[in-house]
């Protein structure tokens, strides 16, 4: 693997880790300020402050949600990233399976293309 891809791998643990912690710094860390999110079936989505507000709304009607990176797939500038997102106030067993293909450039998510069934996915 290039170290490009590293470094891309490395972005998306960061990704994963912030995402659980902190989704503010999440979006502030790992993605570009012009970056644009495309969730599958939905409009795209543009820019920090856009970003922002949607993981606002998401916390707010699922403030314990969690998502787990399975595998990662790094090849040039993009990593496809097999995941879970999980919400433990919709039950214990409760998961929502997903796949993230993520565009990056200068150690940022430029294009972040989600797939997933959102209309199960809290605040969306």
């Amino acid at each position: 693997m290039s170290s490009v891809q590293d470094q891309n791998i490395a972005l998306t643990e960061k990704w994963e880790q912030l995402y659980n912690e902190d989704a503010d710094q999440m979006v502030l860390q790992c993605y570009a300020e012009d970056c644009k999110v495309t969730p599958m079936g939905s409009k795209t989505l543009e820019g920090h402050a856009v970003l922002r507000k949607v993981e606002e709304v998401v916390l707010e009607a699922a403030p314990k949600r969690k998502l787990r990176v399975d595998h990662r797939h790094a090849v040039g500038d993009t990593v496809i990233v097999e995941a879970v997102l999980f919400d433990p106030d919709q039950g214990a067993d409760w998961q929502l399976p997903m796949v993230a293909v993520l565009t990056c450039k200068d150690g940022r998510i430029t294009h972040d293309r989600t797939y997933t069934d959102w209309s199960r996915w809290p605040g969306l």
